[in-house]
């Protein structure tokens, strides 16, 4: 236990760090709030704002500032006024589509130092170590 907070807290500040430096237009919960929206066809906001971790009103102000930047487009559910879907605009996904390049661009650099079996040992370690975070 000892050796895993000092783990932790480096590959969560590195992690942080390579996501931060590939965001030139927007901060890191915009972009993570962009990427969410950009999984899933027309998402509702609530769907979105679960997906990010944040309460719907803190939500909803980053929404409003990425409507501002025209990053994306709220527009009312039909069958209740009450929720929004959301989806990215074309400047949006062009966005999501370079932030998402650079951080695996950074990724790839720091795995070609490896050889093959390293690699391939460290990504299927970070698929099951992701999984079951997201389980807990």
């Amino acid at each position: 236990m000892d050796t895993i907070i000092p783990i932790f807290h480096s590959l969560s500040k590195s992690m942080r760090n390579i996501h931060k430096s590939s965001c030139d237009e927007v901060s890191v919960v915009q972009s993570s709030i962009l990427y969410e929206i950009s999984l899933i066809i027309k998402p509702s906001m609530q769907t979105v704002a679960e997906a990010v971790g944040m309460d719907i009103t803190t939500f909803s102000r980053q929404i409003g500032t990425l409507e501002k930047k025209e990053l994306l487009i709220r527009t009312p559910y039909e069958g209740d006024r009450r929720i929004y879907l959301l989806s990215l605009t074309s400047k949006g996904s062009a966005i999501v589509t370079s932030i998402n390049e650079i951080i695996a661009a950074k990724m790839e650099g720091a795995l070609a130092s490896m050889n093959d079996f390293e690699r391939e040992t460290v990504l299927r370690s970070m698929y099951v170590l992701e999984e079951k975070l997201r389980g807990s």
